[in-house]
This record gives C-alpha cells, structure tokens and sequence, in this order.
C-alpha cells in the first residue's frame, strides 16, 4: 500500500512538472508545418471542407484545423497558441490511458512518464508537430479493444477510423487489422474481427459521399477526390527519406550531390531491374506485417488487447525504417509503443536499445530544429550536421534491428501472459 501510493506520489508529480513545461512551450511557433497548418485551418473556415481540402492529411485533421481557426477568430488568441492547445488536449488523453493501458498489463505507471518528460516527446510537442492527435484516436482505439466480442471489435474501430481519416499513418494499422480478420478468418471461420474495419470504412465512405455530393458540377471529379489523396500519398514527398533516420539516410547521402538536401533522392531509383526503391520497401513491409501477423493471430494465450499492441507496434516502428519518404517525426507513433513495451518483461538489450533509439530520435530532432539553443542545446544545435545525422541513422537502425528481431522472434507475449485481460 506505502509502494503503491509513492507510486501515484511520483507519477502525479512527473505530470504536473510535464504539464508546466508544456505550458511554457505553447506560446512559440516550433516548425514551418505551422504556417501550413494554419493557412489550411483559415481555408476551410472560409470556404469550406471541399473547396479548402488540398490532401496530404485527410478530412477530418483539416476540420480540427478549422476548428481552430475558428477559436482563434472568435477568441482573438494566436492561431498557432491554439493549434499547439490543442495538441495539449490530445497529448494529455494520450498520458491518460497510456496510463490504463500501462495498468491494464500490470505494469508500472511510472512508465507513463517515459512518454511525459521525454526529450523526445517533449521536442515533437514544441516544434508543433500534430502526431499527438490522431495518435490520442489510436491508443483510444487499443483501449476499446477488451476483449473479443463483436462490440469490442466495433467501438475499437469507431477512434481507429477517426485516426484512419486524419493522417497516412493511420493506413498501415488499418492494413494489419484486415490482415487479422483474414488470418482469424482462416483459422476459425469467425468475421468477428471484420467489426474493426467498419469505423474505418463507413468514416471514409461518408466522406467520400460529402465530397461527391457537395460537387455536382463536377460530379465525376469529385467522387476521385478522396480516394486519389489516400492511393497518392506517397507521391507527395517523393524521396528516400524526409530527414527520418533509418536505413535509407546513409544511402540518400552516398547518392546525393554535394550541397543538396538530404531528401533530394527521389525513392523512384531501381533497386531491382524494374523496381523502385519504393515499391521495394512497400513489399518488405507489407511481407513482414503479414507474416508477423499470422503468428500473433495463432498465440491463443495472448489476449486480443496485447495481441493488437503487438501487431500495431511492430507496423508503427517498421514503416518508418524501411518504407521511403518518411519524415523526422514519423517514429512518434511507434515511440509510444515502444513504451509499452519497455515496461514488460523485456530483456535489458532490448530496452536499452530502445532508451537509445528514443534519444537519438531527440538528438536528431533537436539538431534539425530546437528552440532557444544554449549551453547543452546550442553544441546540439551548432554540431549538427548531414555527417553526424548519418552516425546518428547508422546507430538509431542498428537499435532498430536489436528492437525489431525481439518482437517478431520472441516466442513468449510482450505482455505476461497470465490470462488477465489487456
């Protein structure tokens, strides 16, 4: 009982020390994406979700832009103080039920502040980056994942269609559920599992339907709106890597010319004799995911819960490193994963790797863009350079490796398998 309350003593505050640091980081503007963020936000109030959709990211993140475009204007506060609020928002119900989440593994709590007062977490929160919020629909959607009925199923899928509605990194999780249901559906003849895809699905068709049925005049132009964002996604940043460090950075460098950005490679080279390095690390991924896959469908001890964290988590660290055009920020997601899985029984080499993926991710993020350099973060800062950001990939996808061989050959759960519910 005294363990337990020093615990809820320690945690309490680590969160309210996240907090006001938080607070203090809300009131300068962070990355260019900022600019961006806004001119979508004034642009959909003004003209609405059809007129003021361009792509990249999906409907629904352009209406919370528009949102705050809205609060900006009515209240008079900074767009960008508002946009970075609302980051809070979903960064404090990500805490929240990482919390139970943590809780339901029988983990330590304590944990949870691994992801609160990170550098890494810190820095992605005071560049402004929007991860928090469809990352906060994904982690919701694990915690509505109980158990294996068909409503579990079903209101897992509701968050996990908002996430799939907002970002493209959402996509790869929807492609591993519909990868489960067919496994599952193979084994055992249930469709319980295809519940989860329904969120999804009817969230995108209603948008599809709000776009076509908003453009008559051009009916047929419409109805290709949306699905053309979501098939071209990768075209919009067409390159080996957006500045993310994995195992494309020291190629892009080799490759580059002198003086050229890092993400002037276009992920179009071939590989093979007539594949691209894109369609290339699109397969590798895909192969793994279902592979990986079908052994955790066939883990019977596992619960859905720790069977679906699984999964999401090797998709969410995997694309990231092997799949081209992703961007510095593009491991957030699987950071969080990487947390829940530090705090089970993992060996110690694969929690060290992982502590060091997270502080090299931190390393990179900070020498790309930090704020207010001094001391410490002015050597960050100053030292940094395309030279040391290829050391910094060299080790950040060997940590990978070491992280990643762990959770596809492990035999045993991530979480202990003990027949509790997760």
């Amino acid at each position: 009982m005294l363990m337990a309350r020093k615990i809820r003593y320690y945690v309490l505050i680590g969160f309210l020390t996240g907090l006001i640091i938080r607070y203090f980081m809300l009131f300068y503007k962070g990355v260019f994406d900022m600019d961006a963020y806004s001119d979508w936000g004034k642009r959909t109030l003004e003209h609405g979700l059809v007129k003021g959709y361009g792509g990249i990211y999906f409907p629904f993140q352009y209406q919370i832009f528009e949102l705050c475009a809205w609060i900006s204007m009515r209240s008079g506060s900074s767009l960008i103080t508002v946009l970075k609020s609302s980051n809070l928002l979903f960064d404090l119900g990500t805490f929240l039920f990482l919390l139970l989440l943590l809780k339901r593994q029988q983990s330590n709590p304590v944990y949870a502040l691994l992801y609160w007062l990170h550098p890494w977490f810190l820095s992605v929160f005071s560049l402004g980056y929007i991860d928090f919020q469809f990352t906060f629909f994904v982690v919701l959607s694990l915690y509505c994942l109980r158990g294996d009925t068909d409503g579990d199923y079903l209101l897992s899928g509701i968050p996990l269609g908002v996430a799939f509605v907002m970002k493209p990194q959402a996509q790869i999780l929807v492609v591993v559920a519909f990868f489960y249901a067919i496994c599952r559906y193979a084994r055992t003849r249930t469709i319980r599992p295809f519940g989860m895809l329904v969120g999804p699905v009817s969230l995108f068709l209603g948008y599809e339907a709000y776009f076509t049925t908003s453009s008559f005049s051009e009916l047929r132009k419409a109805f290709y709106v949306l699905p053309e964002t979501y098939v071209n996604v990768t075209n919009v940043f067409p390159c080996l890597t957006a500045q993310m460090l994995n195992i494309w950075y020291p190629i892009a460098y080799s490759l580059k010319r002198p003086g050229d950005p890092i993400y002037s490679v276009s992920d179009q080279i071939l590989l093979l004799s007539h594949l691209s390095a894109r369609w290339t690390a699109a397969t590798i991924v895909l192969v793994v995911l279902a592979f990986h896959v079908l052994r955790v469908e066939r883990d019977v001890k596992a619960t859905i819960g720790n069977k679906f964290i699984r999964m999401f988590g090797v998709a969410t660290l995997l694309v990231p490193f092997i799949m081209t055009s992703a961007h510095e920020n593009h491991l957030f997601l699987g950071s969080i994963f990487l947390v829940l899985f530090i705090a089970t029984d993992f060996p110690p080499s694969f929690k060290l790797a992982a502590h060091i993926l997270l502080a090299i991710q931190f390393l990179n993020i900070y020498g790309l863009y930090g704020e207010h350099p001094s001391g410490i973060a002015l050597f960050l800062r100053r030292g940094y350079s395309e030279q040391l950001a290829v050391v910094y990939s060299l080790i950040s996808t060997f940590c990978f490796v070491l992280v990643f061989k762990d959770l596809i050959f492990r035999e045993r759960s991530v979480v202990k398998s003990s027949g509790q519910a997760l």
